[in-house]
């Protein structure tokens, strides 16, 4: 299954708790795409973030996210690097 990132940035510093609501809220609207969350990468600063998911193509990602309200700066595809 291909890979996309979706990186993020945030208006105001979340905490890890707002951060995990925001995964909790997505993961229907993720499910209903047959998009697969993978991981996420949360900036120290609460600024940022880049998740990674599987799915069929990167506008699935883009709705799932459009739908449950999650902002996002661009979703792009990526490959497993693994030396």
């Amino acid at each position: 299954m291909p890979i996309f990132m979706c990186e993020r940035t945030f208006a105001k510093a979340l905490s890890e708790e707002e951060f995990a609501a925001g995964g909790k809220a997505l993961a229907p609207c993720i499910a209903e795409r047959d998009v697969r969350w993978v991981a996420s990468h949360f900036s120290a600063d609460g600024l940022r973030s880049v998740c990674v998911y599987e799915a069929a193509d990167a506008e699935r990602v883009r709705e799932a996210n459009r739908t449950a309200g999650m902002p996002f700066d661009k979703v792009w595809p990526a490959r497993l690097y693994t030396p």
